[in-house]
């Protein structure tokens, strides 16, 4: 059965998407140190990284609605071609408001993959099997992660947090080449087929979608998810070299740990999310990414950082394939795309609030207090949305 769902376009678009993904992961853990270096405080440091969330959130709703409209290689082309020259120019710049105009472009682009990826499997794969396959979906982007982190630790230590940037651009320039040899044969614009064991009616208006109660919830319990994730990206690499005292390598190796964990667990928890109650999942998640991100506030050397990211890892691996499922089982398949695309987009507002608020927290109360009053908070408050508004009721019977 699985054997029949995956075809050479399937595997295009996600090899596609983690490339894009390994491209972005190779600067997450150097990115903050290599800021830090050249002048910027926290606080600007976290403004910035919400700038680039900004752009996100209009990057990844469009690149949706524009795959909806148009097919998929364009949006796909946007996230990897025209990023090259926007991460290059991070080499040739160290004005703040320079690199404040970067971080916006690169987060409009980098983005446009992520709906079409995600409404991709929404829209072709059979509800029994969709949680399975998104979960197999992230774990590629968990292991995309994890290559990326190390090669960015790596390479920052051996060549200097130029050769970062120019790997970054190298990788992302590769995906742009599969998305003209892997998906050619997609049409410019893809009809969709029914699928006759989805519950959801097929003429329900993009209208209706933005009615829909549960998957306005879903996109506030987002929001609020990645809202914790937010201080992770910025804030744990100087964490880890203010804090702890660990070397760079070793902040790549953290970022490795914790997408590999991610990677391992996904897919179980993708055929457990086909199988059981996608709102308790969600709730565990969430709960388990607190404990892990409180973990962080509390850790002060190498072996109780990786003890906290393995444990926020996993809450992320239990919330992530239940509640991208739940979403796409509520929304007809015309609008996978468009849907992914704002869900995706209130993630990144979370991770726009959780930087933001981050970087204030860190410059006024210090750095155990990011993560435990806007991390910590913001998974906890995710848990008892998911509890009060994504009612049983509500998640079988969609108002469409």
């Amino acid at each position: 059965m699985m054997n029949r769902i995956i075809n050479r376009e399937l595997a295009a678009v996600i090899a596609i998407v983690s490339l894009a993904v390994m491209a972005m992961s190779v600067l997450q853990p150097v990115l903050p140190l290599y800021l830090t270096s050249i002048g910027v405080n926290p606080t600007v440091l976290g403004l910035m990284f919400s700038v680039a969330m900004i752009g996100m959130v209009f990057g990844e709703s469009s690149g949706g609605w524009l795959a909806d409209k148009v097919g998929i290689r364009i949006p796909l082309s946007v996230g990897t071609f025209v990023c090259v020259p926007i991460i290059i120019c991070f080499v040739f710049t160290q004005n703040t408001p320079s690199i404040f105009v970067i971080f916006l472009f690169w987060g409009i682009t980098r983005a446009a993959v992520f709906g079409p990826g995600r409404g991709y499997i929404g829209s072709t794969v059979p509800i029994t099997r969709k949680a399975t396959f998104l979960a197999i979906y992230a774990t590629a982007m968990a292991v995309s992660r994890s290559l990326g982190t190390y090669l960015g630790g790596f390479i920052a230590d051996a060549r200097g947090y130029e050769w970062c940037f120019y790997t970054s651009a190298g990788i992302v320039l590769l995906g742009g080449i599969l998305v003209i040899i892997g998906l050619r044969k997609i049409p410019k614009v893809k009809p969709v087929l029914p699928d006759p064991t989805s519950p959801v009616d097929r003429a329900a208006s993009a209208r209706a979608l933005y009615r829909s109660r549960p998957f306005l919830s879903q996109c506030i319990i987002g929001a609020l998810c990645w809202m914790s994730m937010g201080v992770v990206g910025p804030f744990l690499p100087l964490l880890a070299v203010e804090v702890a005292g660990i070397a760079v390598t070793q902040v790549g190796i953290l970022f490795t740990i914790g997408a590999l964990v991610n990677a391992v667990l996904l897919i179980p928890m993708g055929r457990l999310s086909d199988r059981k109650n996608k709102k308790i999942l969600m709730m565990v998640g969430l709960l388990v990414t607190a404990a892990g991100l409180a973990g962080l506030a509390l850790a002060k050397d190498f072996p109780g950082l990786i003890a906290a990211v393995v444990t926020q890892s996993a809450g992320s691996a239990i919330f992530g394939p239940s509640a991208v499922s739940l979403l796409s089982d509520t929304v007809p398949p015309n609008w996978q795309n468009t849907a992914m695309g704002v869900y995706g987009a209130c993630e990144d507002i979370g991770v726009v609030a959780g930087s933001a608020l981050g970087g204030l927290v860190w410059s006024s109360l210090g750095p155990p207090s990011t993560f435990l009053l806007v991390g910590m908070t913001a998974a906890i408050l995710g848990a008892i949305v998911s509890f009060t508004l994504l009612r049983d009721k509500a998640i079988k019977k969609p108002p469409y």
